[in-house]
Order: C-alpha cells, then structure tokens, then sequence
C-alpha cells in the first residue's frame, strides 16, 4: 500500500471530524440562542416591597402631624425635582451626563405647600448608612435648583414643635 493511499482516508477522516466538529459547535450554539430566546420570552416576575421602612413610616406620620397645612410626598425621584440647566437641544451629551447624575436618586420626603404645590424643603432622614461626602454633593444640587435640604438622624428624630420650627420658621 502506498503512503498516498494510507494519508487518503486518514484524511477524509480528519476533514469528517473537523466537519463534526463545526457541526456539533453550531448546533449547540443555535440549542443555547433558542434557550436563550425562550427564557426571554418567559414572563418576568414581581413582588410587592414596602415603600417606607417603619421608621420612616413613623417618621411620616411625625411630620403630618406637625404641619398639617404641608403635603408630604414621600420616596421622591430626584428627577421629578431637578432638570439639567443646560438643554437638551444645546448639549444633548452634557444634558445626558448631568441628568445622570441624579436620575436614579430618591430623596426621603418632599414637603410641598398643599396650595401652591412649592416645594418648601427636602427631607433626609440619615442613618449609618448615609455617607457624608455623598449627601454634602446631593445637597449642594439641591441647593443650586433652588432648594433647602433639612437633614435629621433616624436615631434622633425631632419632635414636631421642632419640626415645625424648621420647617415653617414658627413654633
């Protein structure tokens, strides 16, 4: 037998299992994009969460209670409060960048004039996961829209005489 003869089906053999090879890779390729598509096609799941942990609940309940002519909006979007300065049309890049930084932001409450629907303070209600650094910046754009932020510790929430105080000038 010549040596032609012998590497002639040792090759169809090589070509055959490169051939199945490829075959089998985009067979399993195509078996995973299928799955792929039929878990995104399976419909997606919800649960209900709290809006308000239940010192913030009572907490709301403690500014009701000492202003009642105010409305309280609690877990408010930062960006149903504050827009970037510039337009949209001007710099759609740095408007993007600027609303990025406080789209996803909430603030504790909003205490709102019940008539005019001004907004007369923000208000944060800080615990040891509040970082200094982070609320002195949330701040100060809050403070440049215009705003006053009036910050409490959750351990040592005012009373509403207090409350008021702050947020009214009276008592």
């Amino acid at each position: 037998m010549s040596t032609a003869s012998t590497l002639l089906p040792l090759a169809a053999i090589g070509v055959a299992a490169i051939g199945g090879f490829i075959f089998i890779s985009k067979l399993k390729a195509a078996q995973q994009q299928q799955a792929e598509e039929e878990q995104d096609n399976e419909p997606l799941s919800y649960k209900a969460k709290p809006i308000l942990t239940p010192n913030e609940l009572e907490f709301l309940g403690r500014l009701e209670a000492a202003v009642p002519e105010l409305r309280i909006c609690p877990q408010v979007s930062m960006g149903a409060l504050l827009e970037p300065a510039i337009s949209k049309k001007e710099n759609g890049k740095k408007w993007l960048a600027t609303r990025g930084t406080f789209k996803q932001k909430m603030i504790d409450f909003v205490a709102m004039d019940r008539k005019t629907g001004a907004v007369i303070a923000i208000i944060e209600l800080d615990d040891k996961t509040h970082d200094a650094d982070k609320d002195a910046k949330r701040d100060a754009m809050l403070h440049s829209a215009g705003y006053k932020t009036v910050r409490w510790n959750s351990k040592n929430k005012p009373d509403t005489a207090t409350i008021r105080a702050e947020l009214l000038g009276t008592s």
